[in-house]
Parts: structure tokens; sequence; C-alpha cells
């Protein structure tokens, strides 16, 4: 939430071969929906997430944000993992930033394998035997219910980053899945 804890985020995303990264929105439609923040991961149980949307809270703006990460969003050189990319990459897109070298989705993986529950809180229950936050326990339900937006960073912090490490952690398993499937090339 500061430019120098920003620089270095980019340093550490930088120097790693590849991360996971995970968009968190104002909606479920990516054409709709506004950019609250982005979380990340390089290595199993360990996760940022820089808030650039929330109604409240210290943050920076995703201008800032997204001027100092983009690139390394587009770089060829660094390869980027995420659950449902497509969501993710269009939000992104919406906001200026294509991703490139895209390696990896576990939502597809998942599905290449066989899974019927291809949801990420499912396969990290699956897997790991974790049960992650539900989507509900943040923004409610019903009349009631609010967009990540209105969510406190703390508690959107300790969700999108754990979005973000359990599809670090999956890659690594799903990849040598879908290895021994011969799905690899789709």
């Amino acid at each position: 939430d500061t430019e120098e804890t920003l620089d270095e985020l980019a340093g550490t995303l930088a120097s790693a071969k590849s991360f996971a990264f995970d968009v968190q929105a104002t909606s479920k439609d990516p054409m709709r929906a506004d950019l609250v923040g982005i979380a990340f991961s390089v290595e199993p149980g360990r996760g940022w997430y820089v808030p650039v949307g929330h109604s409240e809270g210290r943050q920076l703006p995703a201008e800032t944000v997204l001027g100092r990460i983009g690139p390394l969003f587009e770089s060829e050189e660094i390869g980027k993992s995420a659950h449902n990319a497509n969501f993710d990459m269009t939000v992104l897109a919406k906001h200026g930033t294509q991703v490139r070298n895209l390696e990896f989705d576990t939502m597809l993986a998942a599905h290449l394998v066989g899974k019927k529950a291809i949801a990420l809180k499912a396969l990290a229950l699956d897997y790991f035997g974790h049960e992650m936050t539900p989507i509900n326990d943040l923004i409610g339900t019903g009349r009631k219910q609010v967009t990540m937006a209105e969510v406190p960073i703390e508690k959107a912090s300790d969700y999108a980053s754990a979005e973000a490490d359990f599809t670090q952690r999956l890659h690594g398993v799903l990849e040598k899945e879908v290895e021994k499937t011969g799905a690899a090339e789709l």
C-alpha cells in the first residue's frame, strides 16, 4: 500500500521465473468490473495483495500500480498462472494491461484431468485439505451483499492472497497431472 512496498514486490516478481496472480473486482462480469486489487504469489505459502479500488483504507491508485506492475504482466520472459485466467486477463485488459506468457490456468487444467469440481476452493480442499474462506463470508448475500470494493482491505488481503497462493500450489500439482494425461499441448 506504499510505493516502497510496491517497488519491493515488483522486484520480487521481476526476479521470479513465474508468478500466480488473482484479480479482485467489483463484478463477476469482467466487462463491467472495476479493479479492486491484485494478489500475487511466487511460491507456496507466500502471497501479496495490492489494493487499488477499495472504498476505504490506505491503497495506491490503480494507474500507479499498473504503471509499475503492468510491464511484468506484459513480459514474455516471466510466466504467469491464474485460476479462470480469462476473467483476470479481461479485467486487466480493460484497465490497459495485457497479460503475455500465460503459461497455466488451473481451472482449465482441472477440467483437463477430469475433475468434476473445478472451482479454486474445491480444488484447494481436494488437493491440500484446506478449506478456503467462501466469498459470501466477505461480501454477504441477498439484499445486504456488497462488492469487493466495500470489503475492508485487511479481509480482502487475506482472501485474495490465499487465492493467489493456492493457484501457485495447484499449478505445480496440476501441471504434472496434465502431462500424465497427454493433454499438455491443450
